[in-house]
C-alpha cells in the first residue's frame, strides 16, 4: 500500500533528516521534494517509491521500531456467515474491541464494539456478521513506522499488517501506546 504523500515532511521530521539529505538518499532533487511536502506536486509513482524506501532506509538507520515488532500475530477475526453473538464472546475472551471480518484470507470489513453499541436496539444475538459489518481496517507493510500507525490510529481503531498477499497482525491503539514516545 503507497503510504499517503502528505505524510513525507512528518516522517522526515520525526525522522530528523533535512530535505537536503532526503533529496540526497531518494536520488532527487531538493527542490522536488520540497515541492511535494508542500502539496505543490504529485511525484509520478517511481519518485514517490524512491523517496518512501529513502525514509525506510532512514528508519532502519536510526533503529526505530516497525509495525511487525509491535503487531499482534496471528488475528482474531470472523467471518461474515458468523453471529454477532461469537463476535461478542471473542471480543470478552481475548480483551479486545474490534475483529477484522475475512473471507477466503480476504478482509472484507470489520465489526467494532462502538459499531455493535450503535445498533444495540435493533440488534439480536443470533444476527449475522454481514448485518452489522463496518468499513475494513486500513493494511500496512510490516516495515510500517510507529508514526504513520500513529497518524491512522488518530482515524480508525485498528490497523492490519500484510507480508506478501497475507494478512498476519493486527495492531491496535493499545498496542502503539505500549510504544508511547517513540518517535519514529
Amino acid at each position: 500500500m503507497m503510504r499517503e504523500l502528505s505524510l513525507i515532511a512528518k516522517e522526515r521530521k520525526a525522522l530528523g533528516i533535512s530535505q537536503k539529505k532526503l533529496a540526497r538518499m531518494a536520488g532527487v532533487s531538493q527542490s522536488l521534494i520540497s515541492k511535494i511536502e508542500r502539496g505543490q506536486l504529485v511525484p509520478s509513482y517511481e519518485v514517490a517509491v524512491k523517496i518512501f524506501k529513502a525514509l525506510e532506509m532512514a528508519r532502519k538507520e536510526r533503529g526505530c521500531t516497525k509495525a511487525s515488532e509491535i503487531m499482534t500475530s496471528p488475528i482474531i477475526s470472523v467471518s461474515p456467515d458468523d453471529t454477532v453473538a461469537k463476535a461478542i464472546s471473542l471480543m470478552e475472551e481475548r480483551g479486545i474491541s474490534q475483529l477484522p471480518v475475512m473471507m477466503g484470507g480476504r478482509v472484507i470489513g470489520s465489526v467494532t464494539e462502538e459499531g455493535l453499541l450503535r445498533k444495540l436496539s435493533s440488534l439480536s444475538s443470533e444476527a449475522r456478521i454481514s448485518e452489522v459489518i463496518e468499513g475494513a481496517f486500513p493494511i500496512f507493510p510490516p516495515d510500517a513506522s510507529i508514526s504513520m500507525l500513529r497518524d491512522m490510529l488518530l482515524l480508525y481503531p485498528a490497523v492490519l499488517i500484510q507480508d506478501k498477499g497475507k494478512i498476519v497482525g493486527i495492531i491496535t491503539k493499545s498496542d502503539l501506546l505500549k510504544k508511547l514516545g517513540e518517535e519514529c
